[in-house]
């Protein structure tokens, strides 16, 4: 093998390596990239379910305001009357509703996983000098070869 061939075989060994873990498993790559669409989308459901929570709150505080069928019957539940109005209390009942309201579930973002800048180059690094030794061992057996003829 010439003497170039042999210096730039470890360099692309490197450049393509590096440039393979980068693109593929980097912190800009293609799976934390896909990690974070996934986030976004779970995100997107999220806030659209928090949307809905606060348009159904907003339709009933506009009823509350504006409704008086609505405030009396919510005035009755939790035990208010009006003037002329009478209640029967049964005994061991209770005649208001248990009102508990959803408020969503707090979501944490989580951060992408991927391989650091330096493990991606120690890896590169390591392909390289492994060319290299394979590339000294080749041209031992070459010499050694010749020498015995």
């Amino acid at each position: 093998m010439k003497f170039y061939l042999k210096i730039i075989t470890p360099i692309f060994v490197f450049a393509f390596v590096y440039s393979f873990l980068s693109i593929c498993f980097g912190p800009r790559g293609f799976f934390a990239c896909r990690q974070l669409r996934r986030q976004r989308d779970v995100l997107v459901r999220h806030v659209q379910s928090l949307s809905d929570i606060g348009e159904d709150l907003n339709i009933r505080i506009a009823n509350l305001s504006s409704d008086p069928q609505t405030i009396v019957m919510y005035a009755h539940e939790l035990g208010y009357v009006q003037k002329n109005e009478r209640l029967i209390k049964l005994m061991n009942f209770s005649g208001t509703a248990e009102r508990t309201e959803d408020t969503g579930v707090a979501y944490l973002i989580e951060a992408p996983r991927y391989l650091p800048d330096a493990v991606c180059k120690t890896i590169a690094v390591s392909m390289s000098v492994i060319i290299i030794i394979c590339e000294m061992i080749a041209s031992q057996k070459n010499a050694y070869s010749k020498k015995s003829i």
